[in-house]
């Protein structure tokens, strides 16, 4: 049997009992196709975004989002949707997202349409979800140097300190897809920002430091 195939046998296996085929799997399957000359199996890249799919739209249901005054903070979904959208305009065309002018204008742009309703005047400053959506454990921060404790750090602190903040590898496989990154956009929208199930008012806030340490709950 050969390297190929043999490859072809795992991911098959795993299709079976419905368990995820891995970016490295599938790049692996690819360069080995190409090696053979074969053409290569769509069938295992769309159960690759499926799982991705199904995989990250758990985790983001579940993302931690404090409540104050009977609001839902937003802050970290619609941070989500600025990047996506950084990434469908081709601001961002490596998994490196640094925190940049055209960032904030997003961000703030999509707080403002979001938080109408709110109790509160101005929208959270990217500072909080860009830090604190590191503790989902599907965005992470590429540091300088290794920070110190600290609560919710400015956005000078964040740009001096941090090059950039990524993604998952399987995430951003994901979004390099156009279908699946609009699928994507338009889940965190209806579950996260429109959901009528969600319990109290969808809102952004602007309450400085006490909402900041809320943020990290």
């Amino acid at each position: 049997m050969s390297e190929l195939d043999k490859a072809y046998e795992t991911a098959d296996m795993l299709k079976a009992l419905d368990l995820p085929i891995s970016k490295d799997q599938l790049e692996n399957i690819k360069r080995l196709e190409k090696e053979c000359g074969r053409a290569h199996r769509e069938d295992l890249t769309l159960y690759f975004y499926k799982q991705c799919y199904a995989n990250y739209t758990k985790r983001i249901m579940s993302i931690r989002q404090a409540k104050i005054r009977g609001e839902i903070i937003v802050a970290k979904p619609v941070l989500l949707l600025a990047i996506i959208d950084g990434i469908s305009v081709d601001m961002f065309s490596d998994n490196m997202f640094c925190l940049t002018d055209w960032l904030e204008a997003r961000y703030v742009m999509l707080m403002q349409q979001y938080m109408k309703g709110s109790q509160f005047d101005k929208p959270t400053d990217i500072s909080n979800p860009f830090w604190h959506l590191q503790t989902d454990g599907f965005w992470h921060l590429q540091y300088e140097e290794k920070p110190h404790e600290c609560t919710t750090p400015s956005k000078r602190w964040l740009q001096d300190r941090v090059s950039y903040a990524y993604f998952d590898d399987d995430l951003w496989v994901l979004l390099q897809n156009k279908v699946w990154r609009q699928k994507l956009r338009d889940y965190i929208v209806e579950h996260k920002l429109t959901d009528d199930s969600c319990l109290g008012k969808i809102a952004a806030e602007g309450l400085g430091a006490i909402a900041a340490l809320l943020l990290a709950a």
